[in-house]
Formats: C-alpha cells, structure tokens, sequence
C-alpha cells in the first residue's frame, strides 16, 4: 500500500491555507482544529488516487476559506464547511479525470473568499451553498454540463456580488439552484417506451375510416 501523491498535495494545501489565514488573523486560530479533520478525511484514504479533480477541488476550497478566515475572524467558521466540503468531494463519486468539475467546485468557494474579502464577514454565509454546490457536482455523472453550470453560474454571481455588496450575497443561493437544475440536462431523455403526445394532432391520413 502506498500513499497517493494527489493526497499528499491536497493535505499540504488544506495547512498552507489554514496557517496563513491564521497567521493574517489570529483570531482565526479555531481554523486549525477543522484543518486536521481534513486531514484525516484525506488521509484515511490517502492509498486511494484522487485524481486531478478532486486535487482542484479540495485545493479551490480551502483557498477560498483561507481568504475569508484571513479577512476576518468572524468568518472562521468557514472552515467548518470547508471540511465538510472535503469530505464530500474525497468520497464523492467524481472521476479523477472530471477536472471541469474540479473547477467548478473550486470557483464557487473562490467566490466566497473574495466576497468576504471584499465586503467583510457579512457573505460569510455564502459558504454554505458553497458546500451544497460541492456536493451535488461532485457526484454528478455529465462533468462538461455540470462543471461549466457550476463555473458559469458561480462566476456571475460572485461578480455581482463584489460589484453590489453583500447585500447581494443571496446571488449565491440562486447559483446553487441554476447548477443544480443545469445538472443533467444534458443526458435528460423520456422514460423508454412512453409516448409523449400531449400536444400531437392527429393526422387525417391516419384517421379510421368507416367502411359503410
């Protein structure tokens, strides 16, 4: 049994975060503690190859917090959500090679951090819809429809919201909804054998003619 590299990485990448937010701001100190659960998410399966998916996805998360925690302390807390957000894509279903999904992932919490960065602790919340996007990309099964759902609909958010404040933080909420409902719209197909004439006309030269 021998330990992955990409698990390696990933660890590397949730402590390099969690050290310079807490070294930025040390009232962020707490982050540690969800650092290690992390770590041992990873690390319990660190003999598994993660893949460059997962690699972006885990490396974007604990980024994103790092800006948030770094900005304020009040916004620490986004690292409980970062830790379950790890766990989700470590164990989700996601390919290794899925790296679009990866980004998605990863710009959603990049969109978080810059809008506390920006606007202070207030968009701190947009963590969690962070998480839930994590979730539902992670174990999608169409990476081209759902990665580019998530990256597109996460990048217009957080542009607006660094535009308009944090007031416009709800922006997050409809992004998660717009990636979840894009999920799987590209392999959407009927049920086989079920006929969809709802609005179909009959055709004259199909009708029953009555033999006097």
């Amino acid at each position: 049994m021998t330990i992955k590299a990409t698990s390696v990485i990933s660890i590397l990448a949730i402590w390099v975060a969690s050290v310079a937010a807490v070294a930025i701001e040390p009232d962020s100190w707490w982050v540690i503690i969800f650092a290690l659960l992390a770590t041992g998410a990873v690390g319990a399966s660190a003999w598994r190859r993660l893949g460059l998916s997962r690699l972006i996805g885990v490396v974007g998360t604990w980024a994103g917090m790092a800006l948030a925690a770094g900005s304020s302390g009040d916004a620490a807390w986004t690292s409980i959500f970062a830790f379950l957000t790890t766990g989700a894509v470590v164990y989700s279903t996601m390919r290794r090679d899925a790296w679009l999904l990866g980004v998605g992932i990863a710009t959603a919490w990049l969109a978080t951090g810059l809008a506390v960065l920006v606007h202070g602790s207030d968009a701190s919340w947009m963590c969690v819809f962070a998480f839930l996007t994590a979730g539902a990309v992670a174990n999608s099964h169409n990476d081209i429809v759902r990665g580019f759902a998530a990256t597109g609909w996460w990048v217009i958010a957080g542009a607006l919201i660094l535009i308009l404040g944090s007031g416009f933080a709800w922006l997050s909420v409809i992004a998660f909804v717009l990636t979840t409902t894009s999920i799987g719209f590209g392999s959407f197909s009927f049920p086989r054998g079920l006929e969809w004439d709802l609005f179909d006309r009959d055709d004259d030269s199909e009708r029953v003619k009555i033999v006097r």
